[in-house]
């Protein structure tokens, strides 16, 4: 079921692309200054405008050292540097990798909260209507069905790494709608909505705001 992405650009390197691969995973981009350019296209082409604009610049600033080094020193004497590193705090605000996270984990929180309306929509319907979140697990506290991604629970708790690594818990029970939605179905019965909902913003964006302390102890065995 994975899905699979291909750059027809001949333009492009592996190289680059792996490095923006990491850049969004890690928060820090690391890349041969021989690579730059190939880096530039990439981001152009995957709409990373901001991003773009900065190795763009750092482009041309390294044009303009090497010129200025080659006409004092020769060509045989000058030096560049040989990596480019640029940290996420670099970027904008809104384009940096905890706001991006933040606005995935809203978007799967409004589609779990209107997991009773849904359910009164065709199945086709409600697949074509969730797909925007890239949701890939299904969590039900209570009466809410959580829409999350595998990936972000693995590695934020080790709990829940040891549960979905047993994909014999995968589609618990029999609901329908989950069934429908083809995606795998956990289902948790000792906290409550509120609490799941505090620790999934801590998983996703490695921050909380306004925590009831009550809430503390529900959440510190998924931790």
């Amino acid at each position: 079921n994975r899905k699979e992405v291909r750059f027809s650009n001949k333009k492009l390197s592996f190289g680059a692309l792996y490095n923006l691969i990491h850049f969004f995973y890690a928060d820090r981009l690391e890349a041969p200054v021989d690579e730059m350019e190939s880096l530039s296209r990439t981001c152009k082409v995957c709409k990373c405008e901001e991003l773009r604009k900065l190795v763009d610049k750092e482009i041309l600033h390294l044009r303009f050292a090497l010129y200025k080094s080659t006409s004092k020193l020769g060509l045989e004497n000058s030096q560049s540097p040989r990596r480019f590193i640029l940290l996420g705090q670099s970027l904008p605000r809104e384009d940096r990798l905890p706001s991006a996270l933040r606005r995935v984990l809203q978007k799967c929180l409004a589609n779990s909260r209107e997991e009773e309306f849904k359910k009164t929509l065709a199945n086709e319907i409600c697949r074509n209507w969730k797909d925007d979140d890239l949701a890939d697990l299904t969590v039900k506290v209570d009466d809410t069905v959580f829409r999350c991604h595998q990936v972000i629970l693995a590695s934020r708790s080790e709990y829940f790494k040891t549960r979905l690594s047993r994909t014999v818990d995968f589609l618990e029970g029999n609901n329908r709608v989950h069934a429908s939605l083809g995606l795998p179905f956990l289902e948790e019965h000792d906290l409550s909505t509120e609490a799941f909902e505090k620790m999934l913003e801590y998983m996703y964006t490695d921050n909380l705001e306004h925590m009831d302390p009550t809430q503390v102890r529900y959440t510190t065995k998924h931790g």
